[in-house]
């Protein structure tokens, strides 16, 4: 912990961390470990000492962070991607291209989204309390492979959900974090 009381990533390596979920895994207690946030500088680090191949990477993903290296390298390894935040707020959900593909499609700006990210082989959990969002969250359209390609394209490698302050994010530089 640091000075001003708060534990950083950094005082703790997260290689002890995944050491305690594979006993937990190998005892038994646990059927899948996974990771958070890991780029693939942190994975790298991790498999060099992992007895267990992560399961899954739950990482911010959406049309404007597509991480495409980090989407192939855990696919490489047998990881699953999940995305957190799938369909990037309403800023990429009102994307000229997402209206225009949802028109086609007929569908809603957000099952445009979910199924180019399912077309991608990522995994999304949409959160909605409410019940027509959820039946839309399972109906989703099979995009064309042109029109992944188009959405893909509105790649910014820009955060919405973790953006650093201060160049700092979860007490490490961005660098540290292979961001």
């Amino acid at each position: 912990m640091g000075p001003d009381g708060v534990l950083k990533i950094t005082d703790y390596p997260f290689t002890k961390t995944w050491a305690a979920l594979e006993k937990l895994h190998e005892s038994g207690k646990a059927k899948a470990i996974g990771v958070s946030n890991f780029s693939v500088k942190t994975l790298e680090e991790l498999l060099r000492t992992a007895k267990i191949v992560p399961a899954d990477n739950q990482v911010e993903l959406h049309p404007y962070l597509i991480q495409e290296d980090l989407v192939n390298y855990c696919k490489e390894r047998g990881i699953t991607v999940t995305a957190y935040a799938p369909t990037g707020y309403k800023v990429v959900r009102e994307n000229p291209l997402i209206i225009e593909l949802a028109e086609k499609y007929k569908v809603t700006s957000t099952q445009v989204i979910l199924a180019w990210h399912l077309a991608r082989g990522v995994a999304v959990v949409p959160g909605s309390k409410n019940p027509e969002h959820q039946k839309e969250n399972i109906n989703l359209p099979t995009l064309e492979a042109e029109d992944v390609k188009r959405i893909s394209a509105l790649n910014r490698n820009e955060r919405l959900s973790n953006k650093p302050v201060n160049g700092m994010m979860h007490g490490c530089t961005v660098e540290q974090l292979g961001w």
